[in-house]
């Protein structure tokens, strides 16, 4: 298969940019933190091969896509926009959507916003649950120990003076930790107080078995650019979310949906996303298998999405 063609569009207000390749119905592949549209490097090929047009973007705030300041700039109604404006752009009429980790968040409210534009959606690691009487911040508070990573990111700064101080090293280290090989999965990220993230991380002693150096150099490159503000600002406005979609209160999912997750990745162990994730339907859980797990498991899950994609009726 050819290498996918790069391309960038404007739309509200930012410049985006994505990796597009081959033909036919359109999947748009939504990547989660500390990631980049080259997240699905392992799909693209295989979902192109398949007769799928098939688009991956660069969220706002990640790689070659412009960050904009302000922290309410990452709110779930700017990124379901974002990915419409891609649809509009490439004269998309409807497409299926996947996402993995902070993705999903994007892909389950692309489906839940515009119906009338998502033929189905998969999740990988992070189930869809929908929305409740609080937010997910205030859910896991007094749930998880203190220090608990997605608390730990709240502060502006904090987060972006740790992650950032040894590019390579923070990113090698949290796909160390949050992978199938970490002997010590499901690992639960959590900063001691005045401690910090990357401290805590286990350093592997030797090769990542599905992350060469070529892939940790491509990332180390793009965060070394970015920093990591845009992708933690995804995980400042959780609250902010909450509060704007009260129109989908309780609401299920109105398009066919699929989830995918490994049984050594720890947000399968956070309270009540085991059952959330088979509340879906249609799930599929591999043994051993990390939170990285379309990079982990590629096979596997391409065989996975491409069973769910293709029973998804045409519109």
């Amino acid at each position: 298969m050819p290498e996918p063609q790069h391309n960038f569009f404007e739309a509200n207000r930012i410049r985006l940019h994505y990796a597009e390749a081959g033909d036919g119905p359109a999947v748009i592949l939504c990547h989660g933190f500390p990631e980049l549209w080259y997240s699905w490097r392992h799909q693209i090929p295989a979902l192109a091969e398949a007769g799928y047009r098939v688009i991956a973007l660069d969220l706002r705030g990640h790689g070659e896509s412009d960050a904009p300041p302000a922290i309410d700039d990452y709110n779930v109604c700017h990124t379901v926009g974002d990915v419409i404006a891609l649809m509009d752009h490439l004269k998309i009429e409807t497409a299926a959507f996947v996402g993995h980790d902070a993705g999903t968040t994007t892909a389950y409210h692309a489906a839940l916003m515009r119906p009338d534009r998502v033929r189905g959606v998969m999740g990988l690691s992070v189930p869809y649950i929908p929305r409740g009487p609080q937010s997910v911040l205030e859910t896991f508070d007094g749930a998880v120990p203190p220090g608990f990573y997605m608390q730990y990111f709240q502060k502006p700064g904090v987060a972006e003076e740790d992650l950032g101080g040894d590019v390579p090293e923070t990113l090698r280290r949290i796909f160390y930790a949050n992978s199938g090989l970490n002997p010590e999965t499901p690992f639960l990220m959590t900063v001691p107080d005045g401690g910090t993230l990357v401290n805590e991380l286990p350093s592997p002693e030797g090769p990542i078995a599905f992350l060469t150096d070529e892939d940790l150099k491509i990332y180390s490159d793009a965060y070394s650019r970015s920093g990591f503000r845009g992708g933690l600002n995804g995980y400042r406005v959780l609250h902010r979310n909450w509060e704007l979609t009260a129109a989908w209160h309780g609401a299920s999912l109105p398009v066919p949906a699929a989830y995918v997750g490994g049984t050594a990745d720890t947000v399968l162990h956070f309270p009540g996303f085991r059952e959330a994730a088979e509340a879906m339907g249609d799930a599929t859980f591999l043994d051993g298998a990390g939170h990285w797990i379309q990079a982990e498991r590629p096979d596997e899950v391409n065989a996975t999405l491409l069973a769910f994609l293709n029973s998804l009726p045409h519109k």
